[in-house]
């Protein structure tokens, strides 16, 4: 079993959450002083919490043996017991990815996310184990639902907030859990949204109108000219920025920020359009779309970055509307099928189809 190193000190990978004692939380909550080294965990109850089919969420509710010794409770995330998901997130490098993420960059960071309590990985076997202070009365945002433009310029703010740190870092873009697209990555991934999308088709297009079908055929005819073409400025990405990888705390207006499953290096114009384009309907999303890009430009210059125009992101931001469609037909395909998961997908499928419509994305890959 291959362990790596949590705050504090080395703890073992728990596949499971039966395989959690209180034992071993007593070790990770005092190495990472959250805990008092004179005081035990006496009692742990297990309550499943998110919507996540990529990995497993639990909300661990600890007792101790003085009342207050601790926190009440923590939230630990493993791999999924379906084992289609667990083999996607194998093959993704997922739950490598999450604990490295966790592990090594968001303390650099200016993005809400959760603090790091303990993280343990088995990359060969492709469990891992990780350990977060919980968001006491965080609320999951609502990928079906939506939001409307004031909650999505707060959520733009926090994306921001990942990019302008690591911004053109040349040392993260050299981190191979990170940097994991090439050409060859690429064609393969390509190929595999291709093969799915008949399937995609038979399972979901008489929900889809005509004219959105008819885009998703001519994109996925074109994948690999998507995958050349992106080019554009580069840092951290989320991967899979929406409203049900964000808690809403009563009374903040900025969300906290989870699921890094998908985090990788790549085009912060991606994440942006990903955003705004799966979150708002059709017609809110039109009439906020400038404030919304004006939002999150101010706030990376708020952040020290500057330099970064509109017109610098205006291709890749056209262009990332069409990455939401990747994601909709691969993950909708490979992961355990839930009936608020086909819900999700089709939603998702619409925005980001309808987004791409009106801003005539596959024009910039016509002839190319």
């Amino acid at each position: 079993m291959t362990s790596t190193v949590a705050l504090g000190g080395p703890t073992e990978v728990r596949r499971r959450p039966e395989d959690v004692t209180v034992d071993w939380l007593r070790e990770v909550l005092v190495a990472s002083g959250r805990l008092d080294g004179g005081h035990r965990v006496v009692d742990v109850a297990f309550e499943p919490i998110g919507t996540g089919q990529m990995a497993d969420t639990i909300r661990l509710q600890l007792g101790y043996d003085v009342d207050g010794a601790g926190p009440a409770t923590v939230v630990a995330k493993f791999a999924s017991a379906d084992e289609q998901s667990h083999a996607t997130g194998r093959q993704m490098r997922a739950y490598e990815v999450e604990v490295q993420f966790y592990a090594s960059i968001a303390g650099r960071i200016a993005t809400r996310v959760p603090g790091l309590v303990a993280c343990a990985l088995d990359p060969d076997e492709a469990w891992f184990t990780l350990v977060l202070d919980d968001v006491v009365g965080g609320v999951q945002g609502d990928q079906i639902a939506g939001c409307d433009a004031d909650v999505a310029a707060a959520c733009i703010a926090e994306l921001a907030g990942l990019h302008a740190p690591c911004f053109q870092d040349s040392s993260l873009e050299a981190l191979g859990w990170l940097n994991r697209s090439t050409p060859e990555s690429d064609a393969f991934t390509s190929s595999v949204v291709q093969s799915l999308f008949p399937g995609f088709v038979e399972r979901y297009g008489d929900r889809l109108a005509p004219e959105l079908i008819a885009l998703l055929e001519e994109f996925v005819s074109v994948l690999d000219r998507w995958f050349a073409t992106r080019q554009g400025p580069s840092t951290v990405v989320h991967g899979d920025f929406r409203l049900d990888n964000l808690l809403f705390v009563p009374g903040e207006a900025q969300p906290v920020v989870v699921d890094f499953q998908t985090a990788a290096w790549g085009l912060a114009a991606h994440d942006v359009a990903y955003f705004i384009g799966g979150s708002l309907e059709a017609a809110e999303r039109r009439s906020a779309e400038e404030d919304l890009l004006d939002e999150y430009m101010g706030r990376l210059a708020g952040l020290g970055l500057v330099g970064v125009s509109h017109a610098a992101m205006d291709a890749a931001y056209r262009l990332g509307t069409l990455s939401g469609l990747v994601m909709a037909i691969g993950a909708s395909m490979l992961v355990k099928r839930t009936e608020r998961g086909d819900e999700m997908f089709l939603t998702s499928t619409r925005r980001h189809a309808q987004h791409a419509l009106d801003l005539d994305a596959l024009e910039l890959l016509r002839g190319t």
